[in-house]
């Protein structure tokens, strides 16, 4: 039996694929503005910081705009 190394992701990482999610299922339509890093902070209970990581992260890959 083999076993890999099991690697947690980032909070960050997960709060950008919920993102990328509620984007996929329509929630937030392509061309709307996301809510404020307050609101998103607040709904997912994470730091703002994470939330701006997060944020960077999908704007360096073209996936929202700032």
């Amino acid at each position: 039996m083999r076993f890999h190394k099991v690697r947690p992701k980032k909070v960050a990482t997960i709060v950008a694929e919920q993102i990328i999610e509620t984007i996929k299922d329509g929630s937030f339509p392509v061309g709307s503005k996301l809510p404020s890093e307050f609101e998103l902070a607040e709904h997912m209970g994470v730091s703002r910081p994470t939330i701006r990581e997060a944020l960077s992260a999908l704007t360096a890959v073209g996936l929202i705009e700032s």
